[in-house]
């Protein structure tokens, strides 16, 4: 599954995505959409949930070390 997404989403891809987010915070909150309080709340969610996923997805894909479960290395 992750082959597939790291396949998929290229670096031009990602530069792209990163962009047009950019630009549609700057928009919402130009055209009063939202507050800037709105997204400062809304971006500690996000960040919160990014950490969680970075730590599931850390301990999914590191190997066991060679001396992991043996208490007498």
């Amino acid at each position: 599954m992750l082959k597939r997404i790291n396949k998929f989403l290229t670096p031009n891809k990602r530069k792209a995505i990163y962009g047009v987010v950019a630009a549609l915070v700057v928009a919402l909150v130009a055209f009063d959409v939202v507050s800037p309080d709105d997204l400062s709340g809304t971006l500690q969610s996000i960040v919160a949930i990014l950490g969680g996923l970075a730590s599931i997805l850390a301990f999914v894909n590191v190997s066991p070390g060679p001396n992991d479960g043996n208490p007498n290395p």
